[in-house]
C-alpha cells in the first residue's frame, strides 16, 4: 500500500492523478480503478490530462462494491431505509422496557436509530461499562439491546465484500474518497492490498512549502498568527446583503468575460438559498452553469395534504388539494376560488363534489402500513387525474409490510420514502462551475477565478451542534464520530480549498441574510487577514440590462422602455395620487360615520360607499353583526329598563334568548350554526343578561325615563341631507338624553369632535332637539361588554354590588345643570355618569360637564366641517390622503390606515403620498 501524505490537497491530488495515467499507460492491461465521492468532476479532471480512460475507470463506492459483487457473480441482497425503519419501529412498538418505545414521533426515532446503527457497525462499536450518567447508561444499553435483534445480515456489505476479495483482485485502486476511513473500509483496503495495487490519501500530514497556500493551509486553524508578506491573490468583499453579494459577483464574472470563457470562473456556495438566488442573477444573464435540480413527485405533495387533513382536520390542507389541479373533479379554477370563498365566509362547503371527496378520504383509516397503501392507491385511482407522475406515485406507494402504525407515522414514513433528491447537470457547453465547500476542485479543474460566498460565522464554517441521539460525551465513551469529528472533517474540506492556486480569489461575506437579519463575518477570512495582506475587491455600480427591473429601485431609468418610463414620471410626479371624479355624485343622504370615513381618507369613501366594495370577511362573527344584535335584543326588552321602578327578572333569561333566536331566524346564516359561532352567541346572551339589570338600575337612579328606541333623525340643510337613527332617548321635563350603544369601550372626545371625528352622537342629539323642540341634556356611551371586577376580598367576604354596577358607568357629557337628574344617589362619586364631587358638592373640573354655550359653539365647529367635508365630496375629490397627527393620543383615534381593508387597493406609497396633518387645539389646513 502507498500512501500520499500532504494536507495541500491540489497538489496532492494532481499528482495521485499524473501517478495513475502514468501506470495506466505503462500497465495497459491492468484495470486502474480511481474510489471517489464526486464522479463527475474527477472524470473531468482525468479527461483534461488524458484524451482518453482506457483502462482508468473513476467510481463512486458503491460502484466499487458492485464491481466486486459482479466479479465474483454474487448478489447482496440490501435492505432498503424504509425496511430497516420499519423493522426498528416494529422493536420499539414490541418492547415496552425500550427507552424509546414513547417516542411521539416513532418514525424520526428509528431514522435517528438507524444512523446510530450504522455507524455501529462501520465502525465496530463495541458496548461500554465506561462511567456515565445512568440515563446516558440506559440509552445505549437499549440500543445495543435493539442492534442486536436488529437484522444485520442484509444491513450493510462491508464484511460480505471483504470475504469476496482473493487473489482476482489483482488491479490498482486508488482511494480519493473522504468517506472511505472507517474501520470496516480500513478492512477491505488491507485485504485488497494483500492481492492488488493500493493507493490511499492522508491529509493529516503538513505541506512543506514556501508559497500562501501552503502557509494557509498549514495555520489556518492553529494559533499562529504571524502575517506574512506573501503575494497572493486574495481579495475580500463585504457586501451589505446576500443579494448585493451575489450580483457584485456576478458583474465581476460579466466585466471579465470579454477576454475569458466561463470555465475559466468556479464560485463557491454554502447552502440552497445562496445557489437558488445565484442562479436567479445568472439566468439574468444568461450565463451556463451546472445546475442542480431538486427531484420531486409533485402528486406526492398533494398526498400529504389529505394525509394532513385527516390527521388534523384542518379544512385549509384540503381546500390546498383540491387548488393543485391534480383531482379530477378541481380543474376550473373559478369553480375552486368559489369553493374557498364559501369556505372562508360560511365556514363549511356544501358542494357537491367536495363532500364527495371528503368522504371518501375519510374512508382512509387502516392501521397497517399494507392496507393503508391499499386505501391510498384507491382514493388516487379514483379521484387523482392520470400523470405520469401520479402512475409513478401509486407504484411507489405499493407497500406489502404488514406491521401496525398510526396514520401520522405513515405519513412521516412516505416523507421518507419520498424524501427528496437532487440531480446535478453540467453544460455540454462552456460554463461556470457552482461548487460547494466540500469540492475543492477549481485548481484541478484550470479555473482561474473563484469566488468563495457566505463567508459568515455560523455558515462557513458551519456550526454543529450537540444534539444527536448519542450525545458527545456518550459517544467519546464509545469511540463512536462526535460532532468534533465533523468539525475536523470540515476543516480539512476547507484546508483543501485553500491550497488551491488561482489568479484571484474572491472571499466574500454578507452583513444581512435573505431576510434582513444580521450576519458576522466568518473567523476564517480574520484568520487569513492576520496571516496574509490581502486586498479589498472593488465594487461595481450594479448596473446593466439584465437587471433592469432593479433599476428604478436605484432612481435610474431604461431610456427603451418608454411605456414604463412615461408611468414612472407620471407617479412621481402626481405623487401617486387618484384623478378626481369627473361624473357628478351626489353623496345624499349623508351619515355621521360616511362623514368620519371621508374626513379620514376620501379614497377610503370612495371605496367603501361609491364602489361599494365589501371586504372579505371570514365566518366568525363580525363585530357590526354583534352590535345589530344587540340592539336589536335591547330594543325588544326595552320593558325591563323603560322607567324607574323596579321590576321582576325572573324571565329575563328566557326573554333574552327567544329574541336572540327570534334575530337569527329572520336572519338566517348558515355561519351563526357553527360551533365556534354559537359559543359566541352564549357569550352574549350572558352579557344582555347583566346589561339589562344595571341599565334598570341606572334608569332607577335618576328622573329621565325611556322615550324611544331606534330613534330616526333627519335635517336638510340647504344641499346637504343629513340622517341616522339614535339607539336610546331618555326624557325628563323639557331635557332629552341621547344614549349609543356600543359593544367595545367607545369615549366621547369633545376636541376630535372640532376636528370633524367623534361627531355621530352630538350631530344626532341637534337634530333631534331641533326637530322636536328639546333642549340637549347629554350625549353617553353605553359599553355593553362584560366586565369583570377585579377584587381585594377574600373568597368568603361578599363584593358589594355598588363596585360591580361601577364597572358600567357611562362616558360622555352632560349639561352641566342636569347631571344630578340623571343620579339621584351620587354622593361623592357618580356610578352612572363620569362625574365626581368636591366636599362643597361642586363637581371638580375634570368632570364630564358641559355648558349650553360651549356644546353650541362646538356645534358650530362641527357644521363648518359638515359644509367643507360636503363641498369636497361634491367637487369630485377621492384622494389618497388619510388624516394622520403627530400627537400619538390623537393619531390611534384618527388614523385610517391602521385596520384599513383597502389597502391592497390603494397602495400608499410613503415616499410619495402625503397625510392631511392635524393637531389638536390648532388651526388645521382644509382638505
Amino acid at each position: 500500500m502507498y500512501t500520499y501524505q500532504s494536507n495541500h490537497y491540489s497538489s496532492m491530488i494532481n499528482q495521485i492523478i499524473d501517478d495513475c495515467i502514468t501506470s495506466s499507460q505503462e500497465h495497459p492491461f491492468e484495470l486502474h480503478y480511481v474510489i471517489v465521492d464526486d464522479q463527475k468532476y474527477i472524470e473531468e479532471i482525468f479527461l483534461k490530462k488524458t484524451d482518453a480512460l482506457f483502462n482508468i475507470e473513476v467510481i463512486t463506492i458503491q460502484q466499487f462494491f458492485n464491481i466486486i459483487l459482479e466479479q465474483y457473480h454474487q448478489t447482496f441482497h440490501k435492505k432498503s431505509n424504509l425496511d430497516n425503519i420499519l423493522e426498528i419501529m416494529k422493536l420499539n412498538k414490541e418492547d415496552p422496557s425500550s427507552l424509546f418505545h414513547h417516542s411521539q414521533n416513532q418514525v424520526l426515532t428509528a431514522k435517528q436509530i438507524l444512523n446510530v446503527f450504522t455507524n455501529f457497525y462501520l465502525y465496530n462499536i463495541q458496548e461500554t461499562n465506561e462511567n456515565l450518567p445512568d440515563l446516558s447508561k440506559n440509552k445505549i444499553k437499549t440500543l445495543f439491546h435493539l442492534y442486536h435483534q436488529f437484522d444485520q445480515v442484509h444491513f450493510l456489505e462491508h464484511d460480505f465484500i471483504t470475504s469476496l476479495i482473493d487473489s482476482s483482485c489483482h488491479h490498482y485502486y486508488y482511494f480519493l474518497t473522504r468517506n472511505f476511513s472507517y474501520p470496516k473500509a480500513l478492512q477491505i483496503i488491507n485485504k485488497l492490498d494483500n492481492y492488488g495495487h493500493v493507493f490511499i490519501y492522508d491529509d493529516t500530514v503538513g505541506h512543506q512549502g514556501e508559497d500562501y497556500t501552503s502557509y494557509l493551509v498549514n495555520h489556518l486553524f492553529d494559533s499562529l498568527q504571524i502575517k506574512k508578506e506573501l503575494a497572493n491573490p486574495y481579495e475580500i468583499l463585504c457586501a451589505s446583503s446576500i443579494q448585493e453579494e451575489v450580483k457584485q459577483v456576478v458583474f465581476d464574472i460579466n466585466q471579465l468575460l470579454s477576454h475569458h470563457h466561463l470555465s475559466d470562473f468556479a464560485i463557491y456556495i454554502p447552502n440552497d438559498d445562496y445557489y437558488e438566488h445565484l442562479t436567479l442573477i445568472l439566468d439574468r444573464f444568461h450565463f451556463a452553469y451546472n445546475q442542480k435540480e431538486k427531484v420531486e413527485n409533485r402528486p406526492f405533495q398533494v398526498v400529504l395534504m389529505l394525509l394532513n387533513y385527516l390527521i388534523n382536520h384542518d379544512e385549509q390542507y384540503l381546500l390546498d388539494a383540491i387548488s393543485s389541479m391534480y383531482l379530477s373533479s378541481f380543474q376550473d379554477i373559478q369553480y375552486i376560488a368559489r369553493i374557498k370563498k364559501i369556505q372562508y365566509t360560511q365556514g363549511f362547503i356544501n358542494d357537491e363534489n367536495y363532500i364527495h371527496l371528503k368522504q371518501d378520504l375519510l374512508c382512509i383509516n387502516a392501521h397497517t402500513v399494507c392496507k393503508l397503501s391499499k386505501q391510498l392507491i384507491e382514493f388516487i385511482q379514483n379521484h387523482f387525474i392520470h400523470t405520469e407522475d401520479v402512475i409513478t406515485l401509486i407504484t411507489k406507494l405499493d407497500l406489502t409490510n404488514e406491521d401496525d402504525i398510526t396514520l401520522n407515522e405513515y405519513l412521516n414514513l412516505l416523507k421518507e420514502l419520498f424524501s427528496l433528491q437532487t440531480a446535478y447537470h453540467k453544460e455540454k457547453i462552456d460554463s461556470l462551475y457552482i461548487l460547494n465547500y466540500q469540492q475543492p476542485y477549481s485548481e484541478l479543474l484550470n479555473v482561474q477565478y473563484i469566488y468563495c460566498l457566505g463567508l459568515n460565522e455560523t455558515i462557513v464554517p458551519q456550526e454543529f451542534k450537540n444534539t444527536e441521539l448519542l450525545l458527545n460525551h456518550e459517544a467519546s465513551a464509545l469511540n463512536y464520530p462526535t460532532t468534533y469529528d465533523q468539525l475536523h472533517h470540515q476543516q480539512c474540506a476547507l484546508q483543501h480549498l485553500f491550497s488551491n492556486h488561482h489568479q484571484r480569489i474572491i472571499l466574500s461575506y454578507a452583513l444581512r441574510d435573505l431576510t434582513g437579519n444580521d450576519l458576522v463575518v466568518s473567523s476564517l477570512i480574520k484568520k487569513v487577514k492576520k496571516l496574509l495582506s490581502v486586498r479589498t475587491f472593488k465594487k461595481h455600480q450594479l448596473l446593466h440590462p439584465a437587471l433592469k427591473q432593479d433599476y428604478y429601485l436605484l432612481g435610474e431609468e431604461d431610456k427603451q422602455m418608454v411605456t414604463l418610463n412615461q408611468q414612472l414620471l407620471f407617479y412621481k410626479q402626481n405623487h401617486h395620487q387618484v384623478n378626481p371624479l369627473l361624473t357628478h355624485i351626489n353623496p345624499n343622504p349623508l351619515s355621521a360615520s360616511k362623514l368620519e370615513v371621508y374626513n379620514q381618507c376620501p379614497y377610503k369613501y370612495y371605496v367603501q360607499y361609491i364602489l361599494k366594495v365589501d371586504p372579505f370577511v371570514d365566518s366568525s362573527i363580525q363585530s357590526n353583526e354583534i352590535g345589530t344584535l344587540v340592539h336589536y335584543v335591547l330594543e325588544k326588552n326595552h320593558h325591563y329598563f323603560n322607567d324607574n321602578q323596579a321590576v321582576d327578572f325572573s324571565n329575563l333569561k328566557t326573554d333574552i334568548s327567544r329574541t336572540i333566536h327570534e334575530y337569527l331566524h329572520d336572519h338566517e346564516l348558515p355561519k351563526y350554526k357553527l360551533p365556534q359561532n354559537q359559543f359566541i352567541l352564549q357569550l352574549i346572551e350572558d352579557d344582555l343578561y347583566n346589561t339589562i339589570i344595571v341599565l334598570n338600575k341606572q334608569m332607577a337612579r335618576g328622573l329621565f325615563s325611556l322615550q324611544t328606541c331606534e330613534q330616526k333623525v333627519y335635517e336638510k340643510i340647504d344641499d346637504i341631507e343629513l340622517k341616522g337613527f339614535i339607539d336610546r332617548v331618555d326624557f325628563y321635563q323639557n331635557y332629552i338624553k341621547v344614549i349609543d350603544y356600543k359593544s367595545s369601550n367607545k369615549e366621547l372626545n369633545l376636541e376630535l369632535a372640532k376636528l370633524g371625528f367623534n361627531m355621530q352622537m352630538l350631530i344626532y342629539l341637534d337634530i333631534l332637539s331641533k326637530n322636536k323642540q328639546y333642549d340637549k341634556g347629554a350625549v353617553l356611551y353605553f359599553n355593553t361588554k362584560k366586565r369583570i371586577l377585579k377584587s381585594e376580598l377574600s373568597i368568603l367576604e361578599k363584593e358589594k354590588p355598588e363596585n360591580f354596577f361601577k364597572l358600567y358607568q357611562m362616558d360622555g357629557y352632560c349639561l352641566n345643570e342636569i347631571y344630578q337628574d340623571i343620579d339621584r344617589d351620587m354622593d361623592n362619586e357618580s356610578d352612572i355618569i363620569k362625574v365626581k364631587l368636591k366636599k362643597d358638592g361642586s363637581p371638580y373640573q375634570n368632570a364630564k360637564l358641559i355648558s349650553q354655550e360651549d356644546l353650541s359653539d362646538i356645534l358650530r365647529d362641527i357644521a363648518k366641517h359638515i359644509q367643507d367635508l360636503y363641498d369636497q365630496m361634491i367637487s369630485g375629490d377621492i384622494s389618497i390622503y388619510p388624516t394622520r397627527s403627530d400627537q400619538p393620543a390623537i393619531d390611534q383615534h384618527i388614523n385610517p390606515c391602521r385596520f384599513c381593508h383597502y389597502r391592497p387597493l390603494c397602495n400608499y406609497d410613503i415616499f410619495y403620498n402625503e397625510n392631511h396633518m392635524i393637531e389638536q387645539g390648532e388651526n388645521n389646513e382644509e382638505r
